[in-house]
């Protein structure tokens, strides 16, 4: 009786432990290294604050592209487009909300603030972001 009562308690501890949503996972590393004529006319909306563009996976462009985003005075930020909390998952990346007020990413179902920090579905881990700085007309984008 102990032993079925104690087989009966481990079983229902284990199905309340269990959990489907898989934990953050570190995103892969990729290679960046981006410069941006901040002049050419596709890259117009860097011009002004709030104003960003994605830059498609490719040679030197991130593991899944990247999210590049005017901050304003001058200051840029440039994220890694794939979530936090499942990297590898094989689904569209994170993009700029439709309200442009937040980051989102549909598959893990978690959106990100403007500083990569997440703020609402299972993802804890910021986005990863990369060093930019601006260089005259041109915004440097890079792993360092």
């Amino acid at each position: 009786m102990h032993k079925l009562l104690l087989l009966n308690l481990i079983l229902i501890l284990s199905f309340i432990s269990c959990n489907n949503e898989t934990p953050d996972e570190i995103i892969p590393f990729a290679f960046v290294s981006q410069d941006i004529n901040l002049n050419l006319i596709q890259y117009q909306d860097l011009r002004r604050p709030g104003g960003y563009i994605y830059i498609a996976p490719g040679d030197n462009s991130g593991y899944k592209g990247l999210i590049v985003y005017h901050d304003g005075d001058g200051t840029y930020r440039a994220f890694e487009r794939a979530c936090s909390f499942d990297p590898r998952a094989d689904c569209d990346p994170v993009i700029v909300d439709d309200s442009g007020i937040f980051l989102a990413h549909e598959c893990c179902h978690s959106t990100f603030d403007f500083n990569g920090n997440p703020t609402g579905g299972p993802a804890s881990l910021s986005l990863m972001q990369y060093y930019t700085y601006v260089d005259g007309i041109y915004l440097k984008i890079s792993n360092n």
